[in-house]
């Protein structure tokens, strides 16, 4: 007779760290890896099992993690301004306008990829120093010198994957006006041209 065994799986996202998930797309990434063993590796994760209990499993009960996991893991988020963790109550920049140019270099020196995350989560969400209990807020001021790099890796999924949708569409917003932008500079320069050609004064450097 088989030892029952007690697991606790994600029901969706917010039971998902960041870490975890940073693990679970290295993991998804190792070429050399099958896709059996990149899966008995994730489930192993999740779970805390050894490699022995899941080699032990039903495949009933082992085909059913990995679809509570997956699901899970593909969890839908919205944008959420403040969270807690840690204790600490933590606060989207309130204006992305005013955005400080130390915040601003080291946001693109991360990038966004899973293994910088944390960093631009820390980057974008710092602790909440003041409220007027109408939503407004303040936030600690940056520092180079981050202390809330490791902390972030705790952050559950859905406030990480909110604030990547929230930037994917603010990305393209930009994208389509810079563009726009763009368009109108071009169509000025164009009609300067014509306008200089017309009166002799030859092509505007």
């Amino acid at each position: 007779m088989k030892e029952s065994i007690k697991i606790q799986l994600p029901e969706d996202n917010s039971d998902i760290t960041l870490e975890q998930s940073q693990k679970y797309l290295s993991i998804a990434g190792r070429e050399n890896l099958s896709d059996l063993d990149k899966t008995k590796r994730v489930v192993k994760m999740f779970t805390g099992l050894k490699t022995k209990e899941v080699d032990a499993m039903d495949l009933s009960d082992y085909e059913g993690i990995v679809g509570q996991i997956s699901a899970a893991l593909n969890t839908e988020a919205e944008f959420t301004h403040t969270f807690k963790l840690g204790g600490v109550e933590f606060g989207f920049i309130p204006n992305l306008d005013k955005i400080s140019m130390g915040e601003y270099i080291d946001l693109t020196a991360a990038g966004v990829s899973s293994e910088t995350l944390n960093k631009v989560m820390s980057i974008l969400f710092r602790p909440i120093t003041k409220k007027d209990g109408v939503g407004h807020y303040e936030i600690e001021p940056y520092s180079a010198d981050n202390q809330y790099n490791e902390l972030m890796k705790q952050a559950p999924m859905n406030i990480v994957n909110g604030m990547l949708v929230f930037f994917y569409h603010l990305s393209n917003e930009l994208q389509d006006y810079t563009q726009k932008s763009m368009e109108e500079i071009q169509e000025e320069m164009k009609s300067k041209q014509v306008h200089t050609l017309k009166n002799g004064d030859g092509i505007p450097l």
